[in-house]
């Protein structure tokens, strides 16, 4: 916290007054001055915390909006960021894709909204809602993930709620299809020291937040699931009809005399398989 003059002044302030209290108050007019004197440090040292920390936000503010700027062809459209500033999750609906600004690193990550895996919100470390990709294809990449050491991170920390009256941490857990930097995490509500209680306007303004953000990453996941079902009956579709081609092709050289029907009967058993 800053002191500077003004906080100095408390703290002595705050010394006589205890001092001026503790030998009898027989001065009542230098007890109210040092009062007064401690009162207006302490305000000059919270304004000028207050002003720093301010400053300190509008840097990091400005930052991320440089960093969003030089990422090729992204058309923001929406964007959450972190209580503490250092986290930015942004969405490009255009484009479909999704980046992550933390502004300690200097390599922001853009993915397409199909390497979207995995959304959830965690309170106090503990898993109470997600969404996972649900089509095969979606899932194969996820289970490959897990399989690679993601589970290790977050094993154990799933449930369907939280027993906890109150709450410290409100994180938007996502996981994308990237082995080198597979989890990427963002609070809404984070709070070193202070707990709050589930009924407090902290505790609402950072979960609703967190809901709203991973509802969205939901719609995109399930859209993704869509186009993986569509491919999948395409491929499908393809595959019938080019069995149902060759079969003809078999039949016709059966009936030209080229292969006999022995030869007919185990070429078709090979494609039928």
């Amino acid at each position: 916290m800053y002191l500077g003059f003004g906080g100095i002044l408390a703290i002595l302030a705050f010394a006589m007054f205890t001092l001026a209290l503790a030998g009898g108050g027989d001065n009542p007019i230098v007890v109210w001055i040092l009062l007064i004197g401690f009162g207006t440090g302490s305000w000059y040292c919270y304004k000028k915390h207050k002003e720093l920390e301010e400053e300190k936000m509008a840097r990091k503010r400005h930052e991320t909006e440089e960093r969003l700027k030089r990422i090729p062809n992204y058309k923001l459209s929406q964007r959450y960021t972190s209580t503490n500033g250092d986290v930015t999750l942004s969405i490009d609906e255009t484009n479909k894709q999704i980046s992550f600004i933390a502004l300690n690193s200097y390599t922001d990550k853009v993915y397409s909204y199909r390497d979207i895996l995995k959304s959830e919100i965690l309170t106090d470390g503990i898993s109470v809602t997600s969404t996972n990709r649900g089509s095969q294809m979606g899932g194969a990449l996820l289970g490959g993930l897990l399989a690679g050491g993601v589970g290790v991170l977050i094993g154990g920390l799933s449930g369907s709620t939280t027993s906890h009256e109150k709450v410290k941490k409100i994180e938007l857990n996502v996981i994308v299809n990237d082995t080198a930097n597979p989890i990427h995490k963002i609070a809404f509500l984070d709070s070193e020291f202070s707990a709050y209680a589930k009924d407090t306007q902290e505790y609402k303004d950072g979960y609703n937040t967190a809901y709203h953000c991973h509802q969205l990453i939901g719609v995109l996941i399930r859209q993704a699931d869509e186009e993986d079902k569509q491919k999948e009956g395409s491929n499908s579709s393809q595959s019938n009809v080019s069995v149902a081609d060759e079969l003809i092709k078999l039949v016709q050289l059966k009936d030209e005399g080229i292969i006999s029907g022995d030869e007919f009967e185990a070429q078709k058993k090979k494609l039928i398989e």
